[in-house]
């Protein structure tokens, strides 16, 4: 009984880990197209299937019922770690960048002390887990000190 509660409750964790960020990941890919979308899509995939496996480890801990709910808090715990996590947060906070200024962001970086950003579009557009800041808008970039990368 406990090994088949498990099961479904790791093919919820799997709906809410894996399939709802792959759906998210689509939308992202089809917006940034070509290398930009191959240079987000790698680094994401690994992160979306490290958090399933972390979240397999919180399943076995947690002991309530029903399954899609314990699954459903497994996630949320998975995506807050993710979150504030250094690497990882710029890979996992990205969609909600884009839904926050309502299409692709700015993408700056510190990095070196480099201090630069790329706007969407841009053939040196793309995001890393280098990249720490995002911006809706240039003026916001350069009023952080930060300037456009050109290369």
């Amino acid at each position: 009984m406990k090994q088949r509660s498990f099961g479904r409750a790791s093919g919820w964790l799997a709906v809410f880990v894996l399939g709802v960020p792959a759906l998210g990941l689509i939308a992202v890919a089809l917006a940034l197209r070509g290398r930009s979308a191959v240079m987000f899509a790698v680094p994401y995939l690994v992160l979306i299937v490290l958090a399933y496996l972390v979240g397999l480890v919180l399943l076995a801990v947690l002991r309530f019922s029903p399954d899609w709910l314990r699954a459903l808090v497994a996630a949320v715990v998975v995506y807050v770690i993710a979150l504030v996590t250094p690497f990882t947060s710029v890979m996992a906070s990205y969609p909600i960048q884009v839904i926050r200024c309502g299409g692709l962001p700015i993408v700056a970086t510190g990095f070196a002390a480099a201090m630069s950003y790329d706007v969407p579009g841009g053939g040196d557009y793309y995001v890393t887990p280098l990249h720490g800041s995002f911006f809706c808008t240039e003026k916001e970039a350069k009023a952080a000190d930060y300037h456009r990368f050109d290369f």
